[in-house]
C-alpha cells in the first residue's frame, strides 16, 4: 500500500462491507436493547421506591425464576462456563460464532431479570458475529475478517454510547493496529461500522442507550486538579475492590457443581439486595439519573451503601451464571460514588465528583484513558475546559493499576510462572478478559 493508503483498492474493501455491517449491528444492537426495554417495563411495572427496604417482595421470585432459567439456558444451549468476554473479544478481534446466539439469549434473560449487568456484552457479541459472518459470505481473509469484525463491534455499541466516535475510539483503545498503514486500515471501517450503527438507532429511538446526565455546569479552578488526583486513588480503589469481590465469590460459588441451582441461588441473592435497594437492581441505566436528582434526598449513608451492595450485585451476577456487560454497573458503581461524594463535600461541584468517579473506576481497569475521558465529556455534558479534572482522574485511576500494580493484583493460576495465561489479576476477572481454557456447561 502506497503513503496514499485511500488510493490503494485494498483500502476500500473494508470500508465498502463496513456499511451493511454496521447496519446490520446498528440493527441487532438497537433490537437487543429495544427488547430488553418492554421486558422490563412490563415484568416491573411501577415506580419503586429508592430508599432502604424500598422494593417489594415478589421481586425475590422474579429474580430467582430468572436464575434458574438463566441456568436451564447455559444447559440446554450449551453456553461455555467461562466464555471470553466483550472486552478480550475487542483485543483479539475475534468472536465465537456459534455461542453467539445463545449467550445474547441468556443476557437478555438475565438483564429483564434484574441482573446487575448492561448492554455492552451482546452489542459487540452480536456485532462481531455478523462481522464474522460476512466475512465468510465474502470469503475475505483474515486480516480483512477481523477488520470487519471490528467493524461489527462498532457498529453494535455505536448506539449504545453517547456518540459513534466514542466507540471506535474505546475499541481503538482496546485493540490498537499496529503500524501507520495497518491504522488507517482498521480506524476508517471502524468509523464507519459506528457511524452507520448509530444512524440506525438514532432514526429509530432518536437517542443512545446512555443518556446525557443533567448536572450543573461548574467553574474549573486549579484545585479541583487536585481534587480528581485524589479521586482517582478512589477510583483505582473502588475498582480494586470490586475486582477482588468478583474473584472471590467466583472461587466459592462455584463450589455449587449445578449449574441450575447456582443461577437460581445467583437471582434470589440479587433479588434480597434489589428489595433493600432498589436503586441496585438492573444496569443502572435508569437509576443513575433519578439518584443524581434526589442525592440530598437519599443521604449520604444510603448512597455509600448503595455503592457497596451494586458492587455484591454486579460480582454475585458475574459469579453465579447471568451473562451482560459490566461497563455500565461499573459506570453505575462510579457515578453512585460520585454523588456520594459530593453530598459528604458539598463544597465540591457535583459535575466535578460525578464525571470524575464516573469514567475513574472503570477506567482503572478498561485499557482506554482516552475514551474514558471523552465519554465523562460526552455523558455528564461539562463541556471541554471542565472534562480535564475527569481526564486527570482517569489517568491516576489507570497509572496506580494498570501503570503501576498498586491497586491490582495477579492472581497464581496453575503454574508459578508469572506471566501464564492461567494468572489473572482483579481486573482481568472482574471485565472476563482469561485468556483461558474454556469448557462447556454440564
Amino acid at each position: 500500500m502506497s503513503d496514499y493508503y485511500a488510493r490503494d483498492r485494498r483500502f476500500w474493501i473494508p470500508v465498502g462491507y463496513a456499511v451493511p455491517i454496521g447496519l446490520m449491528a446498528g440493527g441487532a444492537g438497537l433490537l437487543f436493547t429495544w427488547s430488553v426495554g418492554k421486558a422490563t417495563n412490563w415484568l416491573w411495572a411501577g415506580e419503586a421506591d429508592m430508599t432502604f427496604l424500598g422494593g417489594e417482595v415478589w421481586w425475590l421470585a422474579m429474580t430467582a425464576i430468572a436464575g434458574l432459567l438463566v441456568g436451564v439456558l447455559r444447559l440446554w444451549l450449551k453456553v461455555p462456563t467461562e466464555p471470553k468476554g466483550a472486552l478480550e473479544n475487542i483485543a483479539t478481534g475475534s468472536v465465537d460464532r456459534p455461542s453467539a446466539v445463545p449467550m445474547i439469549l441468556v443476557s437478555f434473560v438475565s438483564l429483564v431479570g434484574g441482573g446487575s449487568l448492561g448492554p455492552f456484552d451482546a452489542g459487540t457479541r452480536a456485532g462481531g458475529a455478523i462481522g464474522d459472518w460476512v466475512s465468510d459470505r465474502v470469503g475475505a481473509d483474515e486480516e480483512t475478517r477481523q477488520i470487519n469484525t471490528l467493524s461489527g463491534m462498532n457498529g453494535g455499541i455505536g448506539g449504545l454510547l453517547t456518540s459513534p466516535f466514542l466507540a471506535s475510539l474505546l475499541i481503538l483503545e482496546l485493540s490498537p493496529p499496529e503500524g501507520g498503514q495497518r491504522y488507517h486500515r482498521v480506524v476508517a471501517p471502524s468509523l464507519v461500522g459506528s457511524i452507520f450503527g448509530f444512524f440506525v438507532v438514532w432514526a429509530f429511538v432518536g437517542a443512545t442507550f446512555l443518556d446525557i446526565f443533567a448536572v450543573a455546569p461548574y467553574d474549573v479552578e486549579i484545585w479541583h486538579f487536585g481534587v480528581a488526583v485524589l479521586l482517582g486513588v478512589v477510583g483505582a480503589f473502588l475498582s480494586r475492590l470490586l475486582g477482588a469481590t468478583v474473584f472471590v465469590l467466583r472461587r466459592w460459588l462455584t463450589r455449587i457443581p449445578n449449574t441450575i441451582v447456582r443461577a437460581g441461588l445467583g437471582g434470589l441473592a440479587i433479588g434480597i439486595i434489589g428489595v433493600c435497594f432498589p436503586l441496585t437492581l438492573g444496569s443502572g441505566k435508569a437509576q443513575l439519573p433519578a439518584m443524581i436528582d434526589q442525592a440530598d434526598t437519599l443521604g449520604v449513608w444510603l448512597l455509600l451503601a448503595v455503592v457497596l451492595t451494586k458492587i455484591f450485585a454486579m460480582a454475585i451476577s458475574l459469579a453465579t451464571g447471568f451473562i451482560g456487560g459490566p461497563v455500565m454497573p461499573t459506570l453505575f458503581v462510579g457515578g453512585a460514588a460520585g454523588v456520594a461524594t459530593h453530598v459528604i463535600f458539598p463544597d465540591l461541584p457535583l459535575a466535578l465528583t460525578l464525571s470524575c468517579l464516573l469514567v475513574a473506576v472503570p477506567g482503572a481497569s478498561i485499557k482506554a484513558p482516552f475514551a474514558m475521558a471523552l465519554l465523562a465529556g460526552l455523558t455528564v455534558g461539562v463541556g471541554p475546559i471542565a472534562v480535564a479534572p475527569a481526564g486527570v482522574a482517569v489517568v491516576t485511576a489507570y497509572l496506580l493499576t494498570t501503570g503501576l500494580g498498586l491497586f491490582s493484583h495477579v492472581l497464581p493460576g496453575k503454574t508459578a510462572d508469572p506471566n501464564a495465561p492461567e494468572n489473572v489479576s482483579y481486573q482481568q476477572e472482574l471485565f472476563e478478559m482469561r485468556q483461558t481454557q474454556r469448557s462447556v456447561d454440564t
